[in-house]
């Protein structure tokens, strides 16, 4: 079987993770290898790459690795990584390799084991981002003892970019909201902790004076986001009614002040509470306004007949109200989605989907080409992809409309085409995926770079004289939103 290789993005992170200690950083590994693929004398390449190759030093053994790999000389690089591996035992291609493996069990007790026997055999290796995705996956299933296990097993390895370390409660509530769906009680706990620290740490800086009050809005932003996913837990759990006095308070707090993020945040919260405690009068008003915003989510779209008939006293006439509130929804979505048009030559591609068949994007022309920049580490793009699926589904019998999946930016160990098929295919998606794979020697993704994707989810759409008309970023939560959304601007591009 072939060893899994080590790529340079699991390089870069890490040096950076060893950079604390003296460890090679990543631009100067960047640099080295840079310096060594500009060397034209043959003789002179060959002393080097051997030196390297012999050298007692795992960094250097991975530098000719890389640059084998930036050649396409697989055979070379695959023969110098199993030697390493063997020098090297505790190193870090062996553990990559471990950890490969370990990647590909699918039970999560399975993988559990295999985990604590991984971090035993490899003490000092991070397991910054494996143990994050397990604490995620056990949020998942409800089970919050192994969550915070997890989540305890990599925080203290964890600081920002001021070498400070990042508190705890932060990282629980981070994870916590994972709980929600199946143990909102539990999710409660950890996500209270994440109110507290979320208010101290405002409190502490709002003041003129302080170093970091340039800093309190996002302070805010961290506060009023955690409240409402802590006050979504509370409502979801046995006591609703403490969500509804408690999101009632927040209401009053933040509804005559100038921060508008907090507003609707309080909003939402209080408006949930209020329809899972039957308050449906004074649901209403805020039901309305959401739908007429095109912000309301499907549980709030759902109660608008149950807050008219509490507000009039019966349905009489709710059909007429429902269709006008839809259709100022409607208007208003069309304007939003108009004002975003934009007309700008697409750049050409070439990519290899999953199974290795090449697309090119100029093969494409006369069609609404949708591309999707996603990875397989990015919880918001995969949070995006129910509503995709339903799109790719309304269009699937359209010869004039071709959604592709740009895969891109990918992290850690392993093969990420591998990783990206078997997340499509175990999640039951139609998608067809391509590999926009990392350059070896800039450690970029080419696609990405030339599209100026600065941030994943982003989606992108071409119209049939490949133009892009259209650029969005992150995703909506409502997927009758964002299929609705991207219709709109399908069927805008294709005039």
């Amino acid at each position: 079987m072939k060893t899994t290789i080590l790529t340079i993005g699991l390089a870069a992170s890490l040096l950076l993770a060893k950079a604390q200690q003296g460890a090679v950083r990543v631009e100067s590994f960047k640099g080295k290898l840079s310096a060594l693929s500009t060397i034209e004398d043959q003789k002179e390449l060959k002393n080097r790459l051997s030196i390297l190759s012999n050298s007692k030093s795992e960094d250097d053994h991975f530098l000719a690795i890389e640059y084998y790999k930036s050649k396409g000389e697989e055979e070379k690089a695959e023969a110098l990584n199993k030697k390493s591996i063997k020098q090297f035992p505790q190193g870090n291609l062996a553990f990559q390799q471990r950890l490969a493996a370990f990647q590909e069990l699918t039970g999560l007790e399975e993988r559990d084991r295999a985990f604590q026997k991984l971090r035993a055999e490899f003490p000092n290796q991070s397991y910054y981002m494996i143990g994050s995705m397990m604490a995620s996956e056990y949020a998942a299933a409800g089970n919050d003892a192994k969550m915070k296990e997890y989540i305890d097993s990599y925080a203290e390895s964890l600081s920002d970019g001021r070498g400070n370390k990042i508190d705890k409660r932060t990282l629980y509530g981070q994870v916590a909201t994972g709980l929600i769906a199946k143990n909102p009680d539990a999710a409660v706990k950890y996500l209270k902790m994440a109110v507290d620290y979320a208010k101290e740490s405002m409190d502490e800086i709002n003041t003129p004076s302080h170093p970091r009050y340039n800093l309190l809005a996002r302070a805010q932003g961290n506060y009023y986001g955690a409240m409402t996913s802590y006050l979504g837990a509370l409502t979801r759990g046995s006591n609703p009614e403490e969500a509804y006095k408690q999101s009632l308070a927040l209401y009053n707090e933040v509804k005559d002040g100038e921060n508008a993020n907090a507003i609707t945040l309080a909003e939402s919260a209080y408006t949930n509470a209020l329809i899972t405690t039957k308050r449906y009068k004074e649901a209403f008003p805020f039901i309305e306004k959401a739908i007429r915003s095109g912000t309301a989510s499907s549980v709030v779209k759902e109660n608008l007949k149950n807050a008219y008939i509490a507000k009039n006293g019966s349905e009489m006439g709710y059909l007429e109200f429902e269709k006008a509130v839809n259709a100022e929804r409607d208007a208003l979505a069309l304007k939003e989605v108009l004002n975003k048009a934009i007309s700008k030559e697409a750049p050409t591609f070439e990519l290899k989907d999953v199974d290795g068949h090449t697309v090119n994007l100029a093969d494409l022309r006369g069609k609404v080409v949708v591309l999707d920049f996603w990875a397989t580490w990015c919880g918001p793009c995969k949070a995006s992809f129910p509503a995709m699926q339903k799109a790719v589904n309304k269009y699937k019998e359209d010869q004039g409309v071709k959604f592709l999946f740009l895969h891109t930016w990918e992290k850690g160990s392993g093969d990420a085409t591998v990783g990206a098929k078997k997340y499509i295919v175990d999640n039951n998606y139609s998608f067809e995926v391509l590999m926009d794979l990392r350059n070896p020697e800039t450690t970029e993704s080419a696609v990405a770079k030339a599209y100026g994707v600065s941030g994943i989810p982003t989606k992108v759409v071409i119209d049939p004289k490949g133009q892009i008309r259209f650029v969005t970023s992150g995703f909506s939560a409502d997927e009758e939103k964002a299929v609705n959304e991207l219709s709109t601007m399908i069927e805008f591009a294709r005039k």
